[in-house]
Parts: C-alpha cells; structure tokens; sequence
C-alpha cells in the first residue's frame, strides 16, 4: 500500500535559505520524493526539521488527499504497479481545473514594467503574499476578497505594508484579468472580480507629523560634530538634511540628490518620483529662506545644487545614511523610529492647521496634481509665487518669535 508524508530534506536548502516541501512516497518498501510548490523557511519548522507551519500542513494535507483519490482511480492492484509508475503518474495526472499562476504572471509583468517607480514595493509584496500562502505558486482562483482580508490581517503589525502589499496584489491581479479575459468574445479564463475588495487606509499624515516645538528642537539640536572619512557624521547630516526638506517645502532625499539648478536664490527641479508621468514634469521652483541658507553653502556642491552625490553612489544610499542617522536624532529629542518623511509630513500638516495656509497650497507645495484641475492646469502657466509666499510664512511661524 502506498503511504505519502510531508517532509523536508535538511541537506538541501536554497541560496534564499528555504527549503522545498517533498511529498514522500513509500512503496513496496521503496521511497521516491516528488516536490511541491511550498517552501518554508527556518521560522516554518522545528529544530528537528519538522514541518510546524500549520497552514503548510494543512495544504500538505490537501495534496496528500489529492494523490490518494489519483492512486484509487487507478482502479489497479497496487502491488503489482512499481513505485516510479505511480510517482510518474502522480506528477503527469494534472488537474486540468489548476488554473493559472498568478506568481508566474506577476514576475513576467513586472519584469517588463521596469519604468514603474517603486517597482522594489512590488517584489517586496510578492514576496510577502507567498510567505503568507506558504508556497511560491499561487493561483488566481485562490485569490478572492477573503484572502485579500486574511493578507491584510496577516501585516497587522506592520502598518504601512497593510496598506501597500494588498494594494499591489490587487493591481496585479487587474492587470492578470485585462491579460487573460476577452470579454468581447466571451472568453472569460479568470472569473473572480475583486471589485468588492478595498485596501485598508493608513493615515500616514497623523502617525509621522511633528508639532513644531519639535521642528525646532531638531533645529537648535547641537552637532557631534564628527567625521568620517572627512565627512559629516550621518547624525549631523541626517539633521541637517531634515532641516532642509522642512524648509524647501518637503523636498525628497532623491531630490537633494538631483537637483542641479540654483540661481543663489531660487532652487529648480523635477520631482524624481513623478516627473515621468506629469505633463509639466512635476517642476519646482523653490526660494531658499535665509534661514537655511547656510546649510545650502554647507553642503554645497560642484556639478549638483548639493553635494551629496560626490559622498554617496546612489540617491538610495543617501536616504539610508540619513534614516540611520535620524535614529540618533530620535534617541536624542525621544521620538522612536525618527523617519525622513515626517519633515515631509510635519511642513504639510502644520502649514494647514497651524500656519493657516489653504489646503490647496499646501497641495501644490508637495507637488501633487488634483485630479478636478488636470484639465484647467494645461491652460495655466504655473506661478510658483504664491507657494514660495505660503513656504516664507510657515517657516516663519515655526522658526520665528511668538
């Protein structure tokens, strides 16, 4: 009688150290292991190697179940069936039903969309919706509005990629139906619609908002005046370049990086993260207070306004010194996890509800498009004099005398 196990071969982990789930068959007291299409990593099984994830022994389970109808239709005397004509046989018998694999078509998509900013975000979610499944191949009729919710509860604990991941999932498997489904000629291969499935919303704006005492601490928060390697630590330069997002109407790590144009005045540039899918190539011109003039003549450099690109290879590697640094400030002013964008977040949230200033401002100081205007907007040239009036009068507010 053939008898089948999950199990998992200690010997044979991968580069990304996971191991593959075996199915194995004993018969006529010879083994033979045919793979399946979960894997687990170190945190799915015991110190003894065993299989403790419950949810991949549940779908263990399953597929155990499965191979056991497959040999019943057999319809044979086992004994007299060799053990490698029923592994061959259990491999081949596909169900015709298993439908198509979401990951596979995700990967190939993805792949040919390299001009998608945050594209990171995307493998990252993919990577994420498999440890969730357990397993690297899932199906598109496994996804449904259910499992969406179950994904979401799953990065209850990290708040962002709740939003994020069930998001990009979503995306995705739009794209996989538009791919795969002909309406027009009733061809309909993925029938689930997940119209009915709305992302959790995190309001960011609340959790990384500062009030302005602590703007200002940041501010008049000495130096450790060190240096490495001839450079400012990255607690002076996290606090520096936190200032200077703060005051050049949030301006990105990407856009300290790139930006080439300064008249001594005036500082020019095209948002990184839009400026391929604007129109107007997401400009902005922003006035330099005298306030934090100094630090623009600090970090001054040859061929870019700042010079951040002549210490760092990559606009990545700046935001990540930066954020390492913040921890520093963070410890020192005891705001845990001190991030980037909060001196984004920060100068929009008090610029609307302390400085006064119109939201609609405001929404142009981010650089943001309003979806009502997009039409009226090819008609306007773009004034950036009143942004630049609102920026003065909120770093005035902030850093000034009350």
């Amino acid at each position: 009688m053939a008898t089948f196990k999950a199990i998992i071969k200690k010997e044979k982990m991968r580069s990304d150290k996971t191991w593959n789930v075996l199915i194995r068959l004993t018969h006529e007291r010879k083994i033979r292991y045919i793979s399946t299409t979960m894997y687990v990593t170190k945190k799915d099984i015991t110190s003894g190697f065993k299989i403790k994830n419950q949810q991949i022994i549940d779908r263990c389970e399953e597929l155990i179940k499965i191979y056991r109808e497959k040999i019943y239709k057999l319809n044979l005397e086992l004994n007299a069936i060799d053990i490698d004509t029923i592994a061959e046989y259990l491999k081949s018998s596909k169900d015709d039903k298993s439908g198509i694999d979401f990951i596979l078509f995700a990967k190939k998509w993805c792949a040919s969309h390299p001009e998608i900013k945050g594209m990171k975000n995307y493998t990252t979610a993919l990577n994420s919706f498999c440890t969730f499944f357990g397993r690297e191949s899932i199906l598109c009729n496994e996804i449904t509005v259910q499992k969406l919710k179950e994904f979401e509860e799953y990065l209850s604990e990290k708040k962002r990629a709740q939003s994020l991941y069930p998001s990009v999932i979503l995306r995705l498997f739009t794209e996989a139906r538009e791919y795969y489904n002909d309406e027009d000629n009733d061809i309909i291969r993925i029938k689930q619609n997940l119209s009915k499935y709305k992302p959790k919303q995190q309001n960011v704006a609340e959790k990384r908002a500062l009030p302005e005492e602590t703007i200002k601490t940041i501010f008049t928060l000495p130096y450790d005046n060190k240096k490495i390697k001839g450079y400012t630590s990255r607690h002076d330069l996290a606090k520096d370049c936190f200032i200077l997002s703060f005051c050049l109407m949030g301006m990105n790590s990407a856009d300290l990086y790139n930006a080439t144009e300064f008249d001594g005045e005036y500082i020019t540039y095209y948002r990184t993260k839009t400026k391929d899918r604007r129109n107007d190539n997401a400009k902005m011109i922003v006035r330099v207070h005298p306030i934090i003039q100094p630090l623009v003549n600090k970090y001054k450099g040859k061929e870019r306004v700042f010079n951040f690109y002549e210490r760092f290879s990559s606009m990545a590697d700046l935001n990540r010194a930066i954020n390492i640094g913040l921890k520093e400030v963070g410890y020192k002013i005891g705001i845990d996890n001190l991030q980037f964008y909060a001196a984004r977040h920060s100068m929009a949230t008090i610029a609307i509800n302390k400085a006064g200033i119109n939201k609609y401002i405001v929404n142009e100081m981010l650089c943001h498009t309003d979806s009502s205007m997009k039409v009226t907007d090819l008609y306007i040239q773009k004034d950036f004099t009143p942004i630049n009036e609102a920026n003065f009068k909120l770093i005035e507010y902030v850093f000034g005398e009350k």
